[in-house]
């Protein structure tokens, strides 16, 4: 199947192509292999009663968008009241979700088999983005349940979060990250099985405003993570 824009017809695929900005919103999305979201592409997941299910992997590619996943007041479904919200998604990715390059990646309240996010983020600055509907390009996860490891470098763009995040196994790893805004690279409220990971980020990681917690992390604390972690 491949999407060049508009909406994805509900069904089971054997893989999902997208080549334009195309959305999930009319009912469950099951794709038996890999979903892959081509160079400049957007892909937007974030409908109550539409979830995607990927058997393999999802690859976002070199300045593409994906909106994975939505919930009350985090991030509200397109689909709910933005002055009541209540609805949320509960999308699965069975193997990763891997972006090289993307402009931006929102992920809130799925099942992820991993996480590997490398470079990305449209540069240093807060631009608006007419993909993201005036605002400036980002990323974050948040409410996340993640079976193995989490690794996101080299990522340079507005702001970037990291929050309330269950990690199984493996880790974080979170290296050479740098954001416009001085309260980016926020790691808060997660719980990590494994190693936290910390260098290079500019600015440190932090925090910041999110109102949240130190991350409980059962295995070691590195580099400029070290004071972000409780009993």
């Amino acid at each position: 199947m491949i999407c060049s824009g508009g909406s994805v017809p509900s069904g089971t695929y054997s893989s999902l192509v997208i080549a334009g900005p195309c959305s999930i919103d009319s009912g469950a999305v099951i794709v038996q292999q890999n979903v892959k979201v081509l160079a400049g592409a957007d892909l937007y997941a974030a409908f109550a009663g539409s979830p995607l299910r990927v058997g393999t992997n999802l690859n976002v590619g070199l300045g593409a968008v994906l909106v994975l996943g939505c919930e009350p007041f985090a991030f509200t479904c397109f689909n709910d009241d933005p002055n009541n919200p209540t609805m949320h998604t509960n999308d699965v990715v069975i193997g990763d979700l891997s972006a090289g390059g993307a402009l931006a990646v929102l992920a809130h309240h799925n099942r992820l088999g991993g996480v590997q996010m490398t470079g990305g983020g449209g540069g240093f600055n807060c631009i608006g983005r007419s993909a993201l509907f005036g605002s400036p390009a980002y990323g974050t996860y948040e409410d996340n349940v993640i079976a193995t490891g989490v690794s996101i470098t080299d990522w340079t763009s507005c702001w970037l979060g990291f929050f309330r995040n269950t990690v199984s196994s493996s880790g974080v790893n979170y290296n050479n990250n740098a954001t416009r805004d001085p309260d980016g690279n926020e790691v808060a409220t997660n719980t990590i099985f494994g190693d936290l990971n910390c260098s290079g980020n500019t600015p440190a990681p932090q925090i910041g405003d999110s109102g949240g917690s130190l991350n409980r992390v059962t295995g070691t604390t590195t580099g400029q993570c070290v004071g972000l972690v409780g009993p």
